[in-house]
């Protein structure tokens, strides 16, 4: 079916942000909330948000690596391919940060919290053509440009670091000085109040990885994984979806659930078994499933659903 989502819907959505907003002295926001704090609330950054606690994963992978070794990478995507290369390269490892954002599809920026030896980064950066304007932002490609023969090709970067700014505990990079923007100047209004996105990001609760996408068309999700690195027991697989009749939606999900299919004609029963159906307390229109992920299953059944295009059927 098409996704309907809209003023109704919004609507909906925003009378829960004034009943939260009700509420004195909010904690500050940390995790995917917080990382959201930061990012401008404009289309082009809430098409795609893709989130890791990268500490937190490798405390997870560490202690149980056959089980978590699929969440690594979130935050970072189109660098995880690359490996301690890129650190040759630019001068910072991914892989070694304490979380990362990258918000976008075409046009994307991406935030790596990291201890960050800024001379070395800038020294490579200046290697690679780059030039600093007085903000402090490197420049190394023209904005949007594909650099299949430049000199971040040999480690399989081609676009992404356009736009560069370096801090003692960051690296920001981005595909353009727009995009850059989003992160550097994130103003007033930002994804975490967003209507849609901060309110999906909400429903997911604390995760050390997390997909949130609002598509021009299509089905808006989020999807994640609840773990802690510092307990022993179960992990929680969550997808979260808005809906201006979410008591409609929440029955058809669990009917598919019972005696349906996945895109690939795997059932999701097989593919989400125990998985389970509700409406959160604290939020009006929006439907949550949660898929336990219990010793001896590999998280990030949900996160490989949505790559696959298969979550649309499950709320169909």
């Amino acid at each position: 079916m098409s996704w309907r989502w809209g003023v109704a819907l919004v609507a909906v959505l925003l009378a829960g942000c004034a009943a939260r907003a009700d509420v004195p002295e909010e904690p500050a926001p940390t995790g995917l909330l917080g990382a959201l704090a930061g990012v401008r609330a404009v289309d082009g950054a809430a098409e795609f948000v893709e989130y890791g606690d990268v500490a937190a994963v490798r405390a997870l992978v560490a202690r149980d690596p056959e089980r978590f070794r699929g969440l690594e990478g979130y935050g970072y995507s189109p660098l995880a391919a690359v490996g301690g290369g890129l650190a040759d390269v630019v001068g910072f490892d991914p892989a070694r940060a304490t979380s990362a954002l990258r918000v976008g599809r075409s046009a994307w920026a991406s935030v790596v919290r990291a201890e960050v030896d800024v001379a070395a980064v800038e020294a490579r950066l200046t290697a690679l053509g780059g030039r600093r304007d007085g903000s402090g932002t490197w420049t190394t490609a023209a904005d949007g440009a594909v650099s299949p023969d430049g000199p971040l090709a040999r480690v399989g970067v081609v676009t992404g670091f356009q736009r560069v700014r370096v801090a003692p505990g960051s690296v920001v990079h981005a595909t353009g000085g727009e995009a850059l923007g989003w992160v550097t100047e994130p103003g007033d209004r930002t994804l975490a109040a967003d209507p849609m996105i901060g309110e999906l990001a909400r429903c997911l609760g604390e995760v050390p990885v997390a997909l949130v996408a609002k598509p021009k068309t299509g089905l808006p999700v989020a999807v994640g994984v609840r773990a802690s690195p510092t307990a022993t027991g179960e992990a929680t697989e969550v997808v979260c979806v808005p809906d201006e009749n979410p008591k409609a939606l929440a029955g058809r999900v669990r009917d598919n659930l019972g005696t349906g299919a996945a895109t690939g004609g795997e059932p999701w029963s097989t593919a989400l078994p125990g998985a389970l159906v509700e409406q959160p307390a604290d939020q009006s229109g929006v439907v949550r499933v949660l898929v336990p992920a219990g010793p001896g299953t590999r998280a990030g059944r949900v996160l490989l659903a949505w790559q696959r295009g298969d979550l649309p059927a499950l709320f169909s």
